[in-house]
């Protein structure tokens, strides 16, 4: 393996140096090579790694390489298969991270002829994996080394897709989704409004449904948020439902939620005229790509769609959450685990308890507790796959059930990962003082005939092992 770059440069012939019955052969060589050098020169402007290859023998050389944003790997695998075919073929197959098949057919010495016979840039987008194992969009692009006729070479050159042309597309994409999005809440909701999470002040955009207290109809006047949000709540909103739906729909909450999700939806009950019915909010960022953007708001009735098996599945999801924090209560998160086990999926049952949380609701009173308390589920849930089970025991304690996690190296790594988020977490009342937890875990192993019950008890011995410890620490209780 060739480990240094090789660069090869084409340089003109003097013509002095040679007889002068064969000046003019020497001059026309010369000038193919200077229209070879054009051609190269103007790719070479916006191309990191160029090679020359002929079409016959399929023989590739690197002409040029300007050392930033090349793949190094493929400049010594081009070393190393200096055949077209051969190098293509490896390249695409170790690189080359998207739409496979498609680009191995594209690259194909007959396709590539094909595209660039008439002189014409042929060019093929593609996601790659780099040298740091990091992944990039990039471009291959093929051309004649000459005039159409007059060359049996080619070139292939290399480059990142500029950043900004990426940014313009994505954000061009973004853009006309967004309007999609707008179009479909018009459509579909009956209440839709415009809020400033900064400010809090609220327009609105349509209100053919109800109209809550202190509001009027559709128009440019500002209303504060908490007229919506807790009047609403007050009017509207089933008597059981409404302790949730005030944390749910706070702006706090709202801006959490969005932070890391393109949207925010879920169900509550309504009730109208002494009848529960079943409603829906949808919140969305106008922009997701500026920073604290305004935000649309959507309310809309779904008693026509809740037999359906999905909202079903969010009305079921409404009634087993716990209500301090957001995340599954003790019993959907226990029947989930139980159903997990059942179904033979292997894991580690995890319990984490937080550490002398009585002295943090003394000290600093129930409400930053109960900041501490949403705190740790955030953590959670930010740290923890879709797949895992994540829920609230009680009071200041949690369980997870990491899926396919039978590693006691991995468990530790990802316990960690929580501990370091948590040790983060930005409660201003608390003046710095540490948030720890103690945590216990037993592992769920293929074959295991042990019942739920059994997996906790090994799991929350741990518990107390790991309060031994100072500061957030982790015990793994292995059968005996």
């Amino acid at each position: 393996m060739q480990s240094d770059l090789v660069i090869k440069e084409n340089e003109l012939i003097d013509p002095s140096d040679y007889p002068e019955d064969q000046r003019s052969l020497v001059n026309d060589f010369n000038a193919r090579i200077r229209r070879l050098t054009g051609i190269i020169t103007g790719i070479g402007k916006e191309y990191h790694t160029i090679w020359v290859i002929n079409a016959n023998t399929k023989k590739m050389y690197l002409y040029r390489s300007t050392g930033e944003n090349t793949n190094r790997y493929a400049v010594e695998l081009g070393f190393r298969f200096d055949n077209y075919d051969r190098f293509i073929e490896e390249y695409v197959d170790r690189c080359v991270v998207n739409s496979i098949e498609s680009i191995q057919r594209d690259v194909k010495l007959d396709v590539v002829f094909s595209r660039i016979k008439d002189g014409e840039l042929f060019t093929l987008d593609y996601m790659r994996l780099a040298d740091d194992g990091n992944m990039s969009y990039h471009q291959m692009a093929f051309a004649l080394a000459g005039q159409p006729g007059e060359t049996e070479n080619f070139i292939l050159a290399f480059r990142d897709i500029d950043r900004s042309i990426r940014k313009h597309i994505a954000d061009k994409r973004y853009l006309r989704e967004q309007l999609d999005i707008v179009e479909t809440l018009s459509r579909d909701y009956y209440n839709i409004f415009k809020i400033n999470l900064q400010t809090g002040g609220v327009v609105i955009l349509k209100l053919d449904g109800y109209v809550t207290k202190g509001m009027e109809g559709a128009g440019e006047k500002i209303y504060p948020y908490d007229v919506l949000y807790k009047q609403y709540v007050k009017d509207r909103v089933y008597s059981e439902d409404q302790e949730w739906m005030y944390d749910a729909i706070s702006l706090e909450t709202i801006s959490k939620k969005l932070k890391d999700n393109p949207e925010y939806v879920s169900s509550y009950r309504v009730m109208d005229n002494g009848e529960v019915h079943y409603y829906q909010f949808t919140y969305i960022p106008i922009n997701a790509n500026i920073s604290n953007s305004d935000i649309l708001a959507g309310f809309k009735n779904v008693d026509d769609v809740v037999a359906s098996a999905k909202e079903r599945q969010n009305l079921e999801i409404l009634a087993s959450t716990d209500i301090m924090t957001g995340i599954l209560n003790r019993g959907s998160g226990e029947r989930k685990v139980i159903d997990a086990m059942a179904n033979g999926k292997n894991g580690m049952l995890c319990i984490l308890d937080v550490d002398k949380f009585k002295n943090t609701n003394d000290d600093y009173g129930h409400n930053v507790g109960d900041k501490v308390l949403r705190g740790i589920a955030d953590v959670l849930k930010l740290t923890f796959r879709d797949d895992d089970i994540i829920f609230r025991l009680g009071g200041d304690e949690y369980a997870a059930y990491v899926m396919d996690l039978n590693d006691e190296e991995k468990a530790r790594a990802v316990m960690d990962r929580v501990f370091k988020e948590i040790s983060v977490m930005n409660v201003p009342e608390l003046d710095g003082s540490d948030i720890c937890v103690s945590a216990g875990a037993a592992f769920f192993k293929e074959g295991d005939k042990r019942s739920f019950e059994d997996l906790y008890k090994l799991a929350d011995s741990g518990v107390y092992d790991s309060k031994m410890v100072k500061g957030s620490a982790l015990s793994i209780r292995q059968d005996k």
